[in-house]
């Protein structure tokens, strides 16, 4: 799967969670805090929380990511 995919999926659910995607992580929200990975700073965007769920669910859902 791309990368400019992965990131749509990201995106997306982000703001389906209601985070702003562009904000920093973790900024003032201490679950989106905890949901950082490990050794990740502060200055990442909130919708890196989510590359790997999306990732995930493009493996496990190819067909349907393959159209987002």
């Amino acid at each position: 799967m791309d990368e400019e995919r992965i990131t749509r999926i990201a995106r997306a659910m982000c703001r389906a969670a209601r985070i702003d995607p562009d904000k920093p992580a973790g900024d003032g929200d201490p679950a989106a805090a905890a949901m950082r990975e490990p050794g990740q700073g502060e200055a990442q965007p909130a919708w890196m929380l989510f590359r790997r769920e999306a990732m995930l669910f493009a493996l496990r859902h190819h067909d349907v990511a393959i159209r987002l």
